[in-house]
């Protein structure tokens, strides 16, 4: 229960790094990928504090970061 908790509270920082990401348009990648490292560190420091071990909560956070990319390209693609 804790595991299918932490996925969805992780898929809303998801939810919000994606208006983040649309907010920052005219960022260098660098500033991108630094915004990514800090989006993945809330998320499993979210986990962490649900109460998942530590190897479970940088799995679910490895899933649900994977999960929210593939997601977004396929809708991107189905936009264009």
């Amino acid at each position: 229960m804790k595991e299918y908790v932490a996925f969805l509270l992780q898929m809303i920082i998801w939810s919000s790094f994606s208006l983040i990401e649309w907010l920052s348009g005219r960022d260098r990648l660098f500033f991108k990928g630094m915004m990514l490292c800090v989006f993945l560190y809330i998320a499993f420091l979210l986990a962490r504090k649900i109460g998942l071990r530590t190897r479970k909560a940088l799995w679910t956070t490895t899933l649900t970061a994977a999960m929210y990319f593939i997601c977004q390209h396929f809708v991107w693609e189905a936009l264009q």
